[in-house]
């Protein structure tokens, strides 16, 4: 009867243990209480490990700390999960770090502009210079023109010069805004081929505007021109690593 005492309260007090922390991260303290409270080392093992699937980590395994939790009574398995668990604090503390910096910004990867009504996401597209530099040789032409879609953007924006927040850039290479035409209800890019063929595919230098880029926090950072930009079309780039003059790059429009 004593020993079914016992495991009620065990159940009891780690349930509501896990009720009072689920939207907090584990921390030494925690575990600490949960040694007093006489949990068994598989219980503990798998708190820490349902807390670093769901995010929710912030360990110190620093030798103090690891001395300190062996002096409460943790065994080496638990001493080793919390060593190994611990490195994965890093990304709730980067979370939390991203949240405070700019709140409601969305968890997906991309480039993101504040408007009245929210967030907005621009649409992204990729283009691949090799091949539009082989068009232009095949053609013998040294300027032609990319068809990047419809007249205008999705996202038209009123500023002109606008603030745009990245999350988790695709490389360290610097970004650059580029002005797209018009013609027959499409946007166009217009492009020179530079040499023999498999050279890369440069924009016209009229085209392109610089871009100031600055870290926030974490993985997010502003895009910013670093003048006005006119009324019309653009693409905000950079090249992505790994493919041979790779660019990613994403739409918007400028109205007045």
């Amino acid at each position: 009867m004593r020993a079914l005492r016992t495991a009620l309260f065990v159940t009891a007090f780690a349930a509501g243990l896990w009720a009072q922390s689920a939207d907090k991260p584990l921390t030494n303290r925690e575990i600490e209480s949960m040694l007093a409270a006489g949990l068994p080392e598989s219980t503990i093992i798998i708190k820490i490990e349902i807390a670093v699937d769901r995010g929710f980590v912030d360990l110190d395994a620093s030798s103090a700390a690891l001395a300190e939790l062996s002096q409460r009574g943790a065994t080496e398995p638990e001493l080793n999960a919390v060593l190994w668990a611990e490195p994965f604090g890093a990304v709730w503390k980067q979370e939390q770090e991203e949240t405070r910096a700019v709140p409601g910004l969305p968890d997906r990867v991309g480039v993101y502009f504040k408007a009245q009504s929210g967030w907005a996401g621009l649409s992204q597209l990729m283009l691949w210079t090799p091949f539009l530099a082989a068009q232009s040789w095949y053609d013998g032409r040294r300027e032609s023109s990319v068809v990047l879609g419809a007249a205008h953007s999705q996202l038209q924006i009123r500023e002109p010069q606008p603030t745009f927040y990245l999350r988790q850039p695709v490389s360290g290479d610097p970004w650059q805004i580029v002005r797209v035409g018009a013609r027959n209800d499409q946007r166009l890019l217009r492009v020179s081929s530079r040499g023999d063929f498999g050279r890369t595919v440069q924009t016209q230098p009229a085209q392109a505007r610089d871009v100031q880029m600055t870290r926030v926090a974490g993985e997010i950072f502003t895009l910013r021109p670093t003048a006005p930009l006119d009324a019309g079309e653009y693409i905000l780039c950079t090249t992505v690593p790994g493919g041979p003059s790779l660019n990613l790059c994403y739409s918007f429009g400028i109205q007045r």
